[in-house]
């Protein structure tokens, strides 16, 4: 009896020592840095660093995105995106496509989104931030703004957060600008972005490969028409509705505006 004892004490021992290996372990790896080859990591942050500086910036992108009809065929959905920021709280963007049309307005205070198709608009109050009003619509509205990651005021912060690995692919053209492409992966995505050479380390290209959905879906973007140099006043982030618009709340905005993305 006395032996059962002690081989049953000494199995708990064991058992209670691989608990605490593999806790240290799977703290040890919850510690280690993503793995960044140091050209990609370098060239991130200096874009990031070079949009975090920039008082003011406008910039037109092409997206296209993967979407799949009801028949269960692939197709790209495509659509214009203007966006103009002012730090450290002011946007208007403006999103176009074959079928659809909004505007989006930030004043520091008024979140506006503007269905020109339906000629409706709703307006909220919104946080003093545009970080926090970029969280605000994607909790509380439902929404995520058109390439928000390059509007927050830490880009390389929020890109690199999830990211697992880095790589530097190499130089590349992107509609005849030269640019430098890295590579990042996370647990649910790839992503790849072109960064222009020299004095200004804009991005050119951003592609998503969204690895968890069927058929593994990609938003595709190319930035072009980028300008440092326009200031932006206080009215291009000030919101006149059109005439004949009717107000909604904008929860009722957003939420239509979903519904029409169904092919």
């Amino acid at each position: 009896m006395k032996v059962r004892k002690e081989m049953l004490l000494a199995r708990n021992w064991l058992v209670a020592g691989v608990i605490i290996c593999l806790m240290a372990i799977s703290a040890n790896a919850a510690d280690q840095p993503p793995k960044i080859d140091p050209r990609a990591d370098e060239l991130l942050k200096r874009f990031s660093d070079y949009l975090a500086d920039a008082k003011f910036f406008s910039v037109t992108a092409e997206i296209w995105q993967d979407t799949t009809l009801p028949s269960g065929q692939q197709v790209q959905a495509g659509r214009s995106v203007d966006i103009q920021l002012r730090r450290p709280n002011r946007l208007h963007t403006e999103v176009k496509s074959t079928r659809h049309s909004r505007g989006l307005w930030y004043d520091g205070k008024n979140f506006t989104l503007l269905d020109r198709a339906q000629n409706l608009y709703g307006t909220t109050r919104a946080p003093g931030s545009l970080d926090e009003t970029l969280d605000f619509a994607t909790d509380h509205l439902g929404m995520v703004l058109p390439l928000e990651d390059l509007l927050v005021s830490n880009p390389y912060k929020e890109a690199t957060k999830k990211v697992t690995a880095g790589t530097y692919i190499g130089p590349v053209k992107v509609l005849g600008v030269p640019c430098q492409h890295l590579a990042f992966t996370q647990s649910d995505i790839d992503w790849q972005i072109w960064i222009e050479d020299g004095p200004m380390p804009v991005p050119r290209k951003l592609v998503i490969t969204y690895k968890d959905e069927a058929g593994t879906p990609q938003f595709t973007a190319v930035l072009s028409k980028w300008d440092f140099a326009t200031k932006l006043p206080d009215f291009v982030f000030h919101f006149e509705p059109p005439d004949g618009a009717s107000k909604i709340p904008v929860q009722d905005v957003q939420s239509g505006l979903h519904k029409e993305k169904k092919p």
